[in-house]
């Protein structure tokens, strides 16, 4: 795949946000790690395309002044 459309971004950070909420489910000490009102920017391991968009995503919501923490994830299930 050489380019990824909006939706398939999409399904992809939400695949992420779900396999991160599952990690908090099972260690709700990972909230600590994060700092107040940051935005959470998940960078997944097995997936270069999504990570290298969702790491301009973060550049630009920290030039735009807000606080980015990232997260390596690993994804869950098919991006496609």
């Amino acid at each position: 795949m050489t380019s990824t459309s909006s939706t398939g971004m999409a399904e992809r950070n939400i695949s992420a946000a779900f396999n991160f909420l599952a990690q908090i489910v099972d260690d709700p000490t990972i909230l600590d790690t994060i700092p107040d009102r940051a935005n959470i920017v998940f960078i997944p391991r097995d997936d270069p395309e999504a990570a290298a968009e969702n790491i301009q995503l973060g550049v630009s919501i920290v030039r735009s002044g807000s606080d980015v923490y990232f997260r390596h994830i690993e994804t869950v299930g098919d991006p496609d």
